[in-house]
């Protein structure tokens, strides 16, 4: 392999050749290791004609056989085959891949193609009755208002309505105390005010078990005092030594 740099005895004399502090020649900034990015910058505008160019060309040659190259292009899109080495199920994925396209295209003209005949039947239809209806527009318009009815009048005017609230001077707090419980002045609904002659009268089985329960309440009352006193004897005692 021979080596990429020549001789030090060669580079000198083209060195010498060329001399020193020449003028810069015309490639020396394409040849200068700048950044790429650095170089888009000094170089947009020719880029962007270059573009421009291009895109002119590319417009003028689709406007003088732009539809022959399209169809053309479709003949050869639809003439599918089988490629030596494919699979079946790599073909048949290929081969929807490339309609899938034209299917969408085809419904989506075939939906086009239905909504307009539905509009020019619906404004075809509108037109009808337009002009069936044209001619009584005056008598229409000569009809007389039809008077609303008369708002009818509150029945509870008078009556206090739902929600109502109680005048009252005291301010109202966060934590004020009830100093009463409340009064209820009016029965709540299902209430009865008559008391029925059953209500309130005991059978002679549960007069017997109230009196023994009585009794025994009683009883008890009487053991808890005996031991209270008992247990305060006790203490004043054992206080007292």
């Amino acid at each position: 392999m021979p080596h990429k740099k020549a001789k030090r005895t060669v580079r000198e004399k083209l060195r010498a050749e060329r001399g020193e502090d020449l003028a810069p020649g015309k490639e020396s900034l394409r040849d200068e290791d700048i950044p790429k990015s650095a170089l888009r910058v000094f170089n947009a505008q020719a880029i962007r004609d270059e573009y421009k160019s291009k895109k002119r060309k590319a417009e003028d040659s689709e406007e003088r056989g732009g539809k022959k190259q399209k169809l053309s292009t479709g003949k050869q899109k639809t003439s599918l085959r089988i490629q030596p080495g494919e699979s079946m199920q790599h073909f048949n994925r290929r081969v929807e891949d490339d309609l899938r396209p034209l299917v969408k295209s085809a419904m989506q003209t075939s939906l086009a193609v239905s909504r307009n005949v539905s509009k020019a039947e619906r404004e075809a239809r509108l037109q009808k009755k337009g002009n069936g209806k044209s001619k009584p527009v005056e008598e229409e318009v000569k009809k007389p208002r039809v008077h609303s009815p008369p708002l009818q009048e509150d029945k509870f005017v008078g009556r206090q309505k739902e929600f109502q609230s109680a005048s009252s001077s005291a301010p109202r707090r966060l934590n004020d105390i009830a100093q009463a419980p409340p009064e209820l002045k009016k029965l709540p609904r299902g209430a009865t005010k008559s008391i029925g002659k059953r209500d309130g009268v005991l059978s002679m089985s549960q007069k017997v078990m109230m009196e023994a329960e009585r009794q025994k309440a009683i009883m008890r009352y009487r053991q808890l005092k005996a031991d209270r006193r008992q247990t305060g004897d006790v203490g004043d005692k054992l206080e007292n030594d």
